[in-house]
């Protein structure tokens, strides 16, 4: 890297570079001596932005934040220099580009504790940082510090200021800043994507031009799949492309972050956690409670009505959690109703209840996908086994008869899925009872039983044909109404289809807290009941029902074993106020 001076320069008077150790956002950074002796950092700016307040950071003094000496000018006045401590460690782009896969959890909380203390001072003072970025934040000996902050601007908190520079490093600029027209929030996002690096290795939103990384920025929602779950709430708020949802202050955001186990990151000195954090009650994790569950009881004067804000569940095990965190605070079991310990269904039900309407309508937008595929798939096999024997047909299938069963095969089972996935997703944190949902899958049975006839009958399907050529033991065949040479009528597909959504459970099958993907003998179950049904209007409709069920449960997401052993692990650990 090419710098403006070299070793042994002065272009400020009193000062001798050393050496080039970057570039910041808006300069050039050298470490010099002063000459009395005095290590610094100095960094160079034009001059025409060397006054927009900056003299107003020398008054802001904290641990986690890079000191700032004096801003001079040469003395053609043609340069500005901000004088500032110099940081000996590595930066956080250094520390993360040696741990590519990302930092223990206890390590990056460690380190975001520390720089959202920093950033958090700067806000009180009425200062946004605008470049918040690994390559910004510093350590040295055991303490974290945020800078590149000399040229932060005044702010107003009414954020009815036009702040027209174009600022900030694209990965980490908030969807605002191209309008702009923000505030302080702009570092909460920027909190979050190095959150989100910190736990990963990785940036939620990349690509390959700048142009393509701000159009992620704005349009695309960030795949926390690789985050673990505790801290999955905190960067999603802190990433809302709408300023207004996100996190109004730093702090609200420390306060949904796990704390660090500081004896298990060496080299680490506590943070100073502002004291507003500590008003905001972290003697008690904050994590929102999963519906159902009752909070023991708090040493308050008042009492407390259990809400899912209000009641807390711990983050992570018990064995995790820094003694700072466990003041004042003792282990009692929570309850679920009489004092039933809660289970990881229970928290499962907790996180899900916390998704917006976009990360929803995401999911089920994927499910759907899935199921066209897995639809495709399982309808071939179900049609080579059961159109193509001798056994089910008295005559072979002509090309286009083929075709037009296979389409009425994959159209009625990917509706069908469909229609289950669409409910599942509305019912997934529910807690409505049985009896609705079997009502509303019985009105929703009833019209899919009508559109399975009714594309039938658009592909010119010969179903008094199929019946003819049954051959079932002929103690079943009593129940197959139309076996005699008789078509089914609309009535018999609407009320079949209708009676068996009903009676089956097929949201169980569709809930991310089901206890496995895959459920076969559901499968030939729900296809024994399609069997036995006396209103069943063909024999195909059991092997309808059966892929049906399995596409379903191949689209549907599903909670992981390690996931799960997370929400036991939080059902189990209690804490609270002695």
């Amino acid at each position: 890297m090419k710098f403006t001076y070299i070793t042994g320069e002065t272009p400020l008077d009193g000062y001798t570079i050393k050496r080039g150790l970057g570039r910041g956002g808006f300069g050039e950074v050298y470490f010099a001596v002063s000459d009395v002796g005095k290590e610094v950092a100095l960094k160079k700016v034009d001059f025409m932005d060397a006054d927009r307040g900056d003299n107003l950071v020398l008054n802001i003094r904290h641990p986690h934040l890079v000191q700032l000496f004096d801003i001079k000018h040469d003395d053609q006045q043609s340069e500005s220099w901000i004088i500032m401590e110099y940081m000996s460690g590595k930066s956080l782009r250094d520390v993360l580009t040696q741990q590519p896969e990302g930092l223990t959890r206890d390590e990056a909380s460690a380190w975001f504790f520390a720089i959202a203390s920093g950033v958090h001072r700067l806000h009180l003072n009425g200062f946004v940082h605008r470049d918040l970025k690994p390559g910004n934040i510093f350590q040295s000996e055991g303490d974290v510090k945020v800078g590149d902050y000399g040229l932060s601007k005044l702010i107003s908190h009414s954020q009815r200021n036009n702040h027209t520079r174009a600022i900030g490093t694209c990965r980490y600029m908030a969807p605002e800043i191209g309008k702009g027209n923000y505030g302080n929030q702009i570092d909460i996002y920027a909190l979050g994507i190095m959150l989100f690096e910190l736990l990963t290795g990785d940036i939620p939103f990349d690509g390959e031009s700048d142009a393509e990384i701000l159009t992620k920025h704005l349009t695309e929602a960030p795949d926390l799949t690789k985050v673990p779950l505790e801290y999955q709430s905190a960067i999603r708020k802190a990433l809302e492309k709408d300023a207004g949802k996100r996190y109004q202050n730093v702090v609200d955001m420390m306060l949904d972050v796990p704390e660090p186990n500081y004896e298990l990151v060496p080299g680490f000195n506590r943070a100073q956690l502002p004291k507003e954090y500590y008003k905001g009650n972290r003697s008690t994790p904050t994590t929102s409670l999963p519906p159902g569950l009752v909070s023991p009881s708090q040493p308050e004067s008042k009492p407390r009505v259990p809400t899912l804000e209000a009641v807390p569940v711990i983050e992570s095990s018990p064995a995790s959690l820094p003694e700072t965190s466990l003041r004042n605070r003792k282990y009692e079991p929570p309850t679920v109703g009489h004092g039933k310990p809660p289970t990881w269904i229970d928290v499962a039900k907790g996180e899900l209840a916390k998704k917006d309407k976009s990360q929803r309508l995401s999911e089920l937008t994927s499910s759907m996908i899935r199921a066209v595929v897995g639809t495709g798939a399982a309808t071939t096999l179900l049609f080579a086994i059961f159109i193509q024997t001798p056994e089910f047909r008295h005559k072979p299938l002509s090309s286009l008869e083929s075709t037009q069963w296979f389409i009425w095969l994959m159209s009625v089972t990917l509706l069908s899925s469909w229609a289950v996935l669409i409910l599942g997703k509305f019912w997934e944190s529910s807690d409505t009872e049985d009896g609705p949902k079997r009502v509303v899958m019985f009105a929703v049975g009833a019209g899919l039983g009508t559109l399975h006839l009714t594309i039938g009958n658009f592909l010119q399907l010969d179903f008094h044909d199929l019946h003819s050529g049954i051959s079932y033991w002929p103690w079943v065949m009593e129940h197959w109404k139309f076996a005699a040479g008789e078509s089914p009528a609309l009535a018999h597909y609407a009320v079949f289809t209708g009676l068996l959504f009903a009676l089956c459970r097929w949201w169980s099958h569709v809930t991310p807290v089901r206890t496995s993907q895959y459920d076969l003998m559901g499968a030939f179950l729900f296809a024994l009941v399609a069997w036995f049904l006396p209103v069943a209007p063909q024999p195909l409709m059991p092997g309808v029902t059966a892929l049906t069920l399995i596409v379903i449960q191949f689209s549907a997401p599903n909670f992981t074993a390690q996931q799960r052993k997370e929400f036991e692990a939080i059902a189990t650990g209690w804490w609270q106020n002695g």
